[in-house]
């Protein structure tokens, strides 16, 4: 065997397609369309302006009078990406005015994916379709979805001994009607690594693999699954599903200093963790996550919860901006909460109303700035982790977000004021305000060292650059130019004393990640003041809640009638008016209470896919008429029902399915059950998987016996070559994704993620052959086996490290021959890159 043999077990990886998600049309691309372009580029008029019609993926595609506009996969040839952002003096769309930075992002990251696109819409030789007008309340309240849940009777199957618990009656009822039959139940190897993978997230050693096998008690499978339940390592796999959904990350999508990175959101990730091992009811857990610090009798441990919210994503404002281009980056951070909401916890697209009422679901604009009125109401703040007086608390709050704007304000007018106009008295008042919010704090030195020294990076300003010459002693006036520095008497009057423990008054590092804080939110209505006509500031009321008015067509300067903070229309069985604060604690009831068969149909669809690799409805974030409707509808209204009898315990859930004989099927394939139902979408065998990359990462540490158990604490960087902590305590960036991470297809934490991609790359396997981080394994494995007493015994030493297993004759000789020509470390490499590794049988 040469060293060629091992492009050979890398190339030879399985290809798999999967279609794309055509969310962030539906959400971000399809509005801007109906809203901006429709009224002059529908394939239906005749001609279309331009001869370009947009209104079908079959128009978009053909383009126009000048050519393709789109050419998928290709934004810079695209030119209609051009159009809009102005490039051009004679091809400006929409001709109304410029689309703000984030929706051009937008269109740009759509381009770029292929703009996926799933509208049919009219052709040449049909009539036009009647407009879309979605679902009326009334008849939304009939969808399939929305109805209420409840156990139902096991149907009845022939012969029923291979079901094992409830779920394999539904499943066996549906292959007999299509004269099916299960596969048999997998090896005993095979189940172990099953359980390892799908509950601790990592594959099981040699030793943990024989001790399963040789157990002969009657109930060694469910020994073995109470143990896993069990294991602090289970809150740590678990956890990483949740994150997929609640969109974590530690940074935003760009850096400017109005929108910071969150160096605390590693606690929220902790707290999911801690939370998923405790075994905290479902229903709690998100209520935690929405509204912690809203909650009676909630532990200060418990706010950590908030980071849901407090580490979302937010984009930039750039102030000196008109103050509805400002506005309109703020209501983007608010649609960003409806979208992950929504999307996240109960299946529906309410972004898509954004502009106009639902096209498809019984979703009306009303609703969804209903919703967007409770997250215009809370802001996000670096919390204490200890007890503080809640009126100090409260002020400090405010006063940390307020002075970070008066900081950014008076550095930016200092250092770029060429388009603001006589900036110098601006920069005084606010360097004024920061002085008398120094000083307010500064009386609590004494009692609250900490909240002090954490403010105190907003007190120091960057110094003027001097002149190349200067007079000794210059008038205030030749020291005050325009638009670079406050006059001198000004600039003295607001000078800060030096920051405690920093020597001298130097710049305080910024918050560092041990500091005692989290990233949370508080009530506070936000608004935008635009008294200034050259500079815009974001005003936040704290406990005060704030009612939006619908926003015709989205467009912040066409507003109509103000819509009351409330829960969903359609799923409301009475006054869904939210009257308490911002609204977050009830709409956190509401989502489990008439809310609530939704939310854990959603939730029991999404556990199950996280099992099964495939969810029973194949679109977890969409319920919706353009969703897939359930294979299994009455399965996953029986689970959904007894998951909320059980107390809504995940660990129940997860306990029912690995019990059943369906989940403990072979996933060997059989021809004869392929001819009839190719995908497996019956589930007459368990889905083969490949490992996601925090379990394919953990397992090559864990081979090596590299893998830390240490957990928790400050993310690191996981090109860092000394960390050997588990993948879910890495980095996680919106800016810079880890390129480990983007090779295998982890979701962009810049929107809430219904699955994940499965691609197979030629990228993927330079890694593994390239990588300093599998060599290192490699070279830690070969030097392991090194005191085996022949090539033998050290193959199958290597064997039983990586995969488990003994080798078999066969692959032992073929091991000694390579061996006698190649090195150990380059054959454990080998074994590291091979599919058996990253698959899960």
């Amino acid at each position: 065997m040469s060293r060629s043999c091992l492009w050979m077990l890398i190339l030879c990886a399985p290809s798999f397609a999967q279609a794309p998600d055509t969310a962030f049309f539906e959400t971000k691309i399809r509005p801007v369309l109906v809203a901006k372009c429709y009224q002059c580029h529908t394939s239906t008029m005749k001609p279309p302006m331009g001869n370009l019609g947009l209104d079908t993926k079959a128009a978009m595609l053909k383009g126009g009078a000048g050519g393709p506009v789109i050419v998928p996969g290709k934004p810079g040839d695209s030119r209609l990406l051009a159009a809009i952002r102005y490039n051009d003096p004679d091809l400006q769309m929409p001709p109304s005015g410029k689309l703000s930075d984030s929706v051009i992002a937008d269109f740009e990251t759509w381009i770029a994916s292929g703009a996926p696109d799933p509208r049919l819409g009219p052709s040449t030789a049909a009539p036009a379709p009647a407009p879309l007008k979605g679902m009326s309340i009334e008849d939304g309240r009939k969808w399939w979805a929305f109805q209420p849940v409840r156990e139902l009777p096991a149907p009845a199957t022939k012969p029923p001994v291979w079901a094992k618990t409830k779920i394999d009656s539904f499943i066996l009822a549906k292959l007999q009607e299509k004269k099916l039959k299960p596969s048999p139940i997998a090896q005993p190897d095979v189940l172990v690594e099953r359980a390892y993978v799908d509950l601790l997230g990592f594959k099981p050693t040699y030793e943990e693999v024989q001790a399963f096998v040789n157990d002969k008690s009657p109930k060694a499978y469910e020994n073995l699954i109470d143990r896993l339940l069990a294991s602090p390592h289970y809150g740590e796999q678990w956890g990483r599903h949740w994150m997929d959904v609640a969109r974590y990350a530690e940074d935003n999508s760009t850096g400017e200093a109005t929108n910071t990175p969150y160096p605390y959101a590693w606690r929220y990730r902790d707290w999911i963790i801690e939370a998923l091992n405790k075994d905290v009811p479902y229903d709690k857990f998100v209520k935690l996550q929405l509204a912690a610090d809203l909650m009676p009798g909630t532990p200060r441990e418990d706010e950590r919860a908030l980071g849901y919210m407090g580490a979302a994503q937010v984009y930039h404002k750039d102030q000196r901006l008109s103050a509805d281009v400002t506005y309109g980056f703020l209501t983007d951070d608010w649609d960003e909460r409806v979208d992950a909401v929504s999307r996240g916890l109960l299946a529906m697209t309410v972004a898509c109303a954004r502009c106009h009422d639902h096209k498809f679901d019984a979703i009306p604009t009303k609703d969804y700035y209903g919703l967007a009125g409770v997250f215009a109401s809370s802001m996000r703040a670096e919390r204490p982790t200890f007890d503080v007086d809640p009126q100090v608390e409260a002020r400090f709050l405010w006063i940390q977000r307020r002075l970070q704007d008066l900081k950014y304000s008076a550095d930016l007018l200092t250092n770029e004021a060429s388009t603001v106009v006589d900036s110098a008295p601006r920069v005084a008042k606010w360097k004024a305000e920061i002085e008398s919010l120094h000083t307010e704090m500064e009386g609590l030195r004494d009692k609250y060292p900490q909240l002090v020294q954490h403010l105190e990076r907003f007190w120091t300003f960057p110094q003027p650059r001097p002149r190349a010459t200067q007079s000794p002693n210059p008038p205030a006036a030749a020291n005050a130019t325009p638009g670079t520095q406050p006059p001198a008497a000004a600039a003295a009057a607001v000078a800060p004393p030096p920051a405690a423990g920093n020597g001298g008054g130097g710049r305080r590092p910024g918050p560092q990640p041990n500091d005692p804080f989290m990233q949370t939110v508080y009530d506070a209505a936000q608004y935008i003041d635009g008294t200034d006509k050259q500079y815009t500031m974001i005003v936040y009321k704290p406990g005060e809640a704030r009612d939006l008015p619908v926003m015709l067509h989205g467009n912040v300067t066409s507003l109509g009638e103000i819509t009351p903070r409330h829960f969903l229309t359609v799923l409301s069985k009475g006054d869904s008016t939210f009257h308490q604060g911002s609204g977050r604690l009830e709409l956190a009831n509401d989502i489990f209470g008439d809310g609530a068969p939704l939310a854990a149909r959603v939730i029991v669809n999404r556990v199950w896919g996280w099992h099964f690799g495939k969810p029973l409805s194949a679109t977890p974030s969409d319920f919706g008429v353009n969703g897939e409707k359930p294979t299994h509808p009455e399965l996953l209204d029986d689970l959904a029902a007894r998951f909320i009898a059980h107390g809504w315990s995940l660990k129940w859930l997860n306990r029912e399915i690995m019990l059943s004989a369906t989940y403990r099927q072979s996933s060997k394939p059989r021809a004869d059950a392929a001819a009839i139902n190719a995908d497996n979408s019956l589930l007459w065998r368990m889905n083969p998987r490949r490992m996601d990359i925090e379990a394919y990462r953990d397992s090559l540490l864990r081979a090596a016996g590299e893998l830390s158990d240490q957990m928790g604490g400050p993310s690191m960087d996981l090109d860092n070559a000394t960390n050997m902590k588990r993948t879910v305590y890495g980095k996680v960036s919106r800016t810079r994704m880890n390129n480990l991470l983007m090779q295998y297809d982890f979701p962009s934490p810049m929107q809430t993620a219904a699955t994940r991609d499965l691609t197979t790359t030629s990228l993927q396997q330079l890694f593994l052959m390239n990588s300093q981080f599998v060599h290192n394994l490699s070279a830690t494995l070969a030097k392991s086996v090194e005191a085996e007493s022949d090539m033998p015994a050290k193959v199958r030493a290597l064997y039983r490290k990586v995969l488990s297993r003994d080798p078999s004759p066969k692959e032992v000789d073929l091991a000694v021959t390579y061996l006698n020509q190649g090195a150990m470390e380059q054959y454990a490499q080998i074994l590291l890159s091979t599919n058996e590794e990253i698959f899960s049988r």
